[in-house]
């Protein structure tokens, strides 16, 4: 199973295959041997000319590195490369949970709301959307409509819809809510 910050460790394992330190790389593509090391390391993703330029110097072509990450048939997404994303609302954080999945057309986040938090908006509007309440109650506003769900209750939202959750209780709650869409991106 191969994500998306599996790249520098794929460019490292062929570089280490064919003998190669980074100096010697670096003399091969014309990168800097800093740069290839921040690549390594994924503290950078290579420019498509720089996966050129190195697939070039290990005799290969550039979508050799890219098959096995994305077109992977499992992605992991482990919860030490899950992302905090920004939250204006009071009491409410929410997590990116499908970091690295390049191609993918999922986007799932898990919002924990505070008791009593501010209404947080689910997002997402032009995907069609799931949320899944995983602990507690809490209300879904979708229009002039106010819809409670419990622990293990899930809901759908159409894409044409704006949605906002809200912890009415006095307890923490959990909601997942997973986007689907060919054109999912990033923002939402």
């Amino acid at each position: 199973m191969k994500s998306g910050s599996d790249l520098g460790a794929q460019i490292r394992a062929f570089r280490k295959k064919k003998k190669l330190s980074l100096t010697a790389l670096s003399r091969l593509t014309g990168i800097a041997a800093s740069n290839l090391s921040s690549i390594e390391l994924n503290k950078s993703s290579p420019t498509l000319i720089t996966l050129v330029k190195i697939a070039d110097a290990f005799h290969m072509r550039a979508g050799a590195f890219l098959d096995e990450v994305l077109y992977s048939s499992a992605v992991l997404c482990a919860a030490r490369t899950a992302r905090a994303e920004n939250s204006s609302n009071r009491g409410c954080s929410i997590n990116l949970l499908t970091v690295g999945v390049s191609m993918g057309n999922l986007q799932a986040r898990v919002f924990s709301l505070e008791s009593n938090s501010d209404p947080c908006p689910l997002g997402g509007e032009g995907t069609d959307r799931f949320v899944y309440c995983l602990n507690g109650v809490v209300a879904v506003h979708v229009g002039d409509e106010t819809l409670l769900i419990e622990a293990r209750d899930g809901l759908y939202l159409r894409s044409d819809v704006a949605a906002t959750i809200e912890n009415t209780g006095k307890d923490d709650v959990s909601v997942l809510s997973v986007n689907s869409s060919k054109t999912c991106g990033t923002d939402l």
